[in-house]
């Protein structure tokens, strides 16, 4: 048997042993499994897992992986409140997008999901798929290392309104769409124009440009006529990198249901 060549640590004399033999198992599927030598303390030997315990290990971690991942998706849509939350929309992927209805703007959210980078603008006419490809856009992205958050421009100042009349603190809703890596928000052109609503754009959409985090949004106007919606000086700093996609075609709510009856 070897000798140690330095004094063990505490731990080492807990988990260790001077005898193989006493870290040497038997696993009932895998057969006799010896003891490991320690390389930073040899001569002490610890036990090793079989096989199948080193299966199980996987499996557990594959399993932690996959809840986080989910977590990490609702995460996507419950940040704005849970009663608020869409999130029907993670079963939005490119891949149940009917393409062939939408392929440069399918293609386009595809190349901005490999690399966000300035302002994915999906514009065009009620039911040609926008939300759906902004919502697969997020679930992309959002699968990945870098999480992002979604919200619907009503929903947001729908909560921003109740807070403030329940006198509620709403500035950290605010901070975490500022500093997320990557901000979808969907009809911006759905609200009512107001100062509010308008110093809220200008404050979300300048804060992000200045730090370099894009955005992704959809909107029924082309994105020069979001002035009325942001005011001038956020339609100025929205345009900078612009990745304009106009969408046009039929309603597709209205053929499925014509397609029903």
């Amino acid at each position: 048997m070897q000798k140690p060549t330095q004094p063990p640590s505490d731990l080492v004399r807990r988990v260790a042993s001077l005898d193989p033999a006493r870290k040497t198992w038997t696993c009932p599927r895998c057969g006799v499994v010896p003891a490991k030598e320690l390389r930073q303390a040899p001569g002490y030997y610890i036990r090793q897992p079989c096989a199948c315990e080193e299966r199980l290990r996987r499996q557990d971690s594959e399993d932690w992986q996959s809840a986080q991942r989910a977590q990490q998706q609702e995460r996507i849509y419950t940040w704005i409140g849970w009663e608020w939350a869409d999130l029907g929309l993670l079963k939005k992927t490119f891949d149940t997008f009917e393409q062939e209805r939408q392929p440069e703007a399918c293609a386009t959210a595809r190349a901005f999901a490999r690399r966000p980078q300035g302002t994915l603008a999906l514009f065009g006419p009620y039911g040609v798929g926008k939300t759906h490809l902004l919502a697969a856009l997020a679930n992309e992205v959002g699968s990945g290392e870098k999480p992002c958050l979604y919200v619907s421009a009503i929903t947001l100042f729908e909560v921003l309104q109740e807070r403030i009349q329940h006198g509620r603190e709403y500035h950290e809703l605010l901070k975490r769409a500022i500093h997320t890596p990557l901000l979808l928000m969907d009809d911006l052109d759905k609200v009512k124009p107001s100062e509010f609503r308008e110093s809220i754009y200008y404050l979300l959409i300048d804060k992000r440009r200045l730090a370099e985090r894009p955005i992704a949004l959809s909107c029924n106007v082309s994105p020069p006529e979001l002035e009325r919606w942001i005011g001038k000086a956020a339609r100025s700093r929205l345009m900078m990198d612009l990745w304009p996609v106009e969408m046009q075609g039929p309603d597709y709510r209205t053929q499925s249901k014509q397609q029903m009856k």
